[in-house]
């Protein structure tokens, strides 16, 4: 009666063990399933923003040559090798647009560049004329009425950009008026000449979201693709939708599961075994242990425990992989907003450097000096741009590794402000410094190159951000335990939900979009405040300014000088 009673045992043992193992396959399928939903909506909405950040960097390509006192100039001399130079192969070769239309005065084409050829006589495609003259028509009527408007943005900002189908080419399009940068030349409103640039999405744009989103295989269509889940659509400026962004949806559930399949089925087979092992041992045990029914149960309950103990392994292993599949999304979505940023804000001053070395070597006669004066102004403004943000970006690794130590002086705080504020004074001769800074103590202990690289970043955002509001104010307060040194200005300023991510590493406010940045400063200030045993607060009302305000405490800026003395 034992003897069958130990074997009906084992039988039971092996087949719960079978069942666990059912169940928790069946749960690493639902996890499965579900990263592999959370992923391909991830996917998509990468796709979704490089090709929303696509449509809006067309009307910012053309401004770097519709915004230009040559290209004016030329233009209404209608300049036709000018133009074929400066804008028609200069837009193909460096922002890589399909085509390029320029209307005159009197909505008449005068110039067409099309897939890398001059069109002579100039004249529209016979898939794309009637919507350029019509996006040339719209965009000629709404510049004059916002002429009319009081208070309305300047014209030179006016853009209209449109989705749309070209024959059977889906394509962005955008439309902006050619106007001087500078106030010696004028232009009547509703008289300007119009250019109109082409990029095909199904070209070098789907090129471009492919790498922005990290997705390869990335292709337009007009169709629907296999998988919904793995597509993006592609809207007109109507609500219409003329086509679909799709690529081969990318599944890591299925992958793992895919890898640990062999592995978990050779598991499955060993713990059985061992279970079924156990039995027989179980077995051989209670024919020699009749009369023990005390050790028989004890071997019951050790067997038991394993199975308990090993089910518990089991689910603290799923538990440690989904933290470290959470972790990995985590860096991965960092660092592709890294590099697009990084890419993106090293090409813009590239950009401008190259284009103001262009103008240079064109205008090697007649030149005068506040022209190579300006010019030259450009370059070191790009430089310095540069500059500032590798030094943000290592300063940023450093300080996050903690590869970075204060490198403490006795020095004054006063006269490094007053410097900062001087040198930013250069840069921006068109905003004006207010400064009360006496209440600062003329000795005090401080790393002078990192409290430098604090304050330049924020007077450098206060003028960034207040473009249209020339007072910035940089007051300083004492008392016996704080200095407090804070940097105003009247400019954008952010939304209230903004303020508390403002701190963290490659985040900016919603109000700081289409103006330059990386999103990395506010970061180090905060961190090399706090190495000083200080605080970084900021208030900020959304277009009525901001104010950042350094609290550093006078116990550890007199510390060194305590000990020496």
């Amino acid at each position: 009666m034992k003897v069958r009673l130990t074997s009906h045992i084992t039988y039971v043992l092996v087949a719960l063990t079978c069942a666990a193992a059912v169940l928790l396959c069946g749960f690493a399928w639902l996890a499965a399933v579900k990263v592999d939903d959370l992923s391909l909506r991830r996917q998509a909405d990468f796709v979704r923003q490089g090709l929303e950040e696509q449509i809006a960097a067309l009307p910012r390509e053309q401004e770097s040559v519709t915004k230009w006192d040559d290209a004016f100039l030329y233009v209404t001399q209608r300049n036709h090798d000018w133009l074929l130079e400066n804008i028609g192969q200069w837009t193909r070769r460096y922002f890589e647009h399909d085509r390029t239309y320029i209307f005159d005065d009197t909505n008449r084409l005068m110039f067409a560049f099309r897939d890398g050829v001059d069109a002579m006589p100039p004249r529209l495609a016979d898939d794309d004329g009637q919507e350029m003259t019509a996006l040339a028509s719209e965009a000629r009527v709404a510049l004059v009425e916002q002429a009319a408007k009081p208070g309305a943005e300047p014209l030179g900002q006016l853009a209209r950009v449109r989705t749309i189908m070209i024959g059977k080419r889906p394509a962005i399009v955008s439309a902006r008026p050619i106007l001087p940068s500078s106030t010696r030349m004028q232009a009547e409103a509703g008289q300007e000449f119009i250019a109109i640039a082409v990029k095909f999405i199904d070209g070098k744009v789907a090129e471009r979201i492919a790498h922005y989103a990290r997705r390869e295989g990335l292709h337009f269509t007009l169709s629907k693709g296999p998988d919904a889940r793995a597509e993006v659509p592609v809207v007109a400026h109507d609500g219409r939708t003329i086509g679909y962004l799709v690529w081969p949806p990318i599944r890591p559930g299925l992958m793992l599961l895919q890898q640990i399949a062999p592995a978990g089925i050779g598991c499955l087979a060993m713990l059985i075994a061992v279970v079924f092992w156990l039995g027989r041992g179980l077995h051989r045990t209670s024919l020699t242990l009749l009369d023990s029914q005390a050790q028989l149960t004890h071997h019951r309950n050790h067997l038991e425990d394993m199975v308990v103990d090993r089910t518990a392994e089991i689910e603290r292993q799923r538990e440690e992989l989904d933290r470290l599949l959470v972790h990995e999304r985590q860096v991965n979505a960092l660092q592709r907003r890294f590099v697009a940023m990084a890419s993106h804000e090293f090409r813009t001053p590239l950009a401008i450097i190259d284009a103001a070395a262009q103008r240079l070597c064109r205008s090697t006669t007649n030149v005068s000096g506040d022209y190579v004066l300006e010019k030259a102004g450009v370059i070191r403004s790009a430089v310095v741009r540069m500059v500032d943000l590798m030094e943000s970006i290592l300063a940023s690794g450093r300080l996050e590794t903690g590869q970075i130590t204060l490198k403490r002086s006795e020095g004054d705080l006063k006269a490094l402000l007053v410097t900062c504020c001087n040198r930013q004074r250069n840069l921006s001769r068109s905003h004006v410094f207010h400064l009360d800074l006496e209440p600062i103590p003329q000795a005090l202990t401080f790393d002078r190159s990192a409290m430098e690289q604090v304050f330049t970043n924020l007077i450098s955002n206060a003028v960034k951000y207040s473009p249209n509001a020339p007072d910035i104010h940089v007051r300083a307060r004492a008392d016996e335990k704080t200095v407090e040194i804070s940097i105003s200005d009247s400019g954008i300023g952010m939304d209230a939900d903004d303020l508390p991510k403002l701190f963290q590493p490659y985040y900016r406010a919603r109000s700081a979009t289409g103006i330059a940045g990386t999103g990395i400063g506010l970061n180090v200030v905060k961190q090399v405040v706090e190495l000083h045993g200080g605080t970084v607060e900021v208030t900020s009302e959304l277009g009525r300014g901001t104010t950042f305000t350094i609290l550093l405490p006078i116990e550890f800026l007199l510390r060194d000088q305590q000990a020496a003395a």
